[in-house]
């Protein structure tokens, strides 16, 4: 997601310096004019805000453990992949003892979206810090939004994430119901499409990888469990979907 954004900041000129622990990684970036970097910390100290593209907690603390070394006063630092809430209210409280302002910006679209230019921000933190990334960002985003303070925005997400899968493995069922009772697939989309069970991942059929689905179901038990929340539907969802496979979307075409 990272290099397809990188892509359209270049493209639309925007001066960009990159890192990422494979090399290989950042080529294509740097052969249309990017600047490679030997750590985050190099990106921060020549950038006025940083995007953190990385898969988890632990790699996001790396990432800004390095990055506020170099970090001048008044840089932006954007959390962008999913991560606990408490973790972003963590690394904000790293950045202001550096002047860094540190704000959990939470993509959603996934890698079709930032490789159509059309991701979605989900924030949380400081104002300021995130009308700036607004700015910074409008070449690959369709909305930057900030739904409240640090740790927000991922709780957005994640709260995005759950009707996302719930809706896949829905709209699934669904299907393959009306294709054993005679209706193909792409017909009973059409007629959905205007009913009142309309939902996106509907509408987008086929076009879902399937990449994170494990993963987001995860994070959301773990924070529910820890707010004392009951979610029964998204503990069976996780087991519903690791049944799912991209193949199995295209057969109800």
């Amino acid at each position: 997601m990272g290099a397809a954004m990188g892509g359209h900041l270049l493209a639309a000129g925007t001066p960009l310096a990159v890192f990422d622990v494979s090399a290989d990684a950042c080529a294509p970036l740097v052969e249309r004019g990017a600047t490679a970097c030997a750590s985050p910390a190099e990106v921060a100290a020549q950038s006025d805000v940083v995007l953190v593209v990385v898969v988890d907690d632990a790699q996001t603390r790396e990432a800004v453990a390095s990055a506020l070394e170099g970090a001048p006063e008044g840089t932006v630092l954007a959390l962008c992949a999913s991560i606990r809430p408490d973790t972003c209210a963590e690394l904000e409280a790293a950045g202001l003892e550096r002047g860094v302002r540190v704000v959990d910006a939470a993509l959603v679209r996934g890698e079709r979206g930032a490789e159509e230019g059309q991701l979605v921000f989900y924030c949380g933190g400081d104002v300021e810090a995130i009308r700036r990334l607004e700015e910074a960002c409008a070449p690959f985003t369709e909305a930057v939004v900030r739904v409240g303070g640090i740790g927000a925005g991922q709780v957005a997400k994640t709260a995005n994430n759950i009707l996302l899968w719930a809706n896949i493995r829905a709209d699934v069922e669904a299907l393959r119901l009306g294709r054993a009772l005679g209706v193909e697939p792409s017909d009973l989309r059409a007629a959905m499409a205007i009913g009142s069970g309309a939902n996106r991942p509907l509408a987008e059929w086929g076009k879902h990888r399937l990449r994170w689905p494990h993963k987001d179901l995860e994070v959301a038990l773990a924070v529910a469990e820890e707010a004392g929340v009951e979610m029964p539907l998204v503990e069976r969802l996780a087991e519903l979907m690791q049944e799912l496979s991209v193949e199995d979307l295209h057969d109800l075409r």
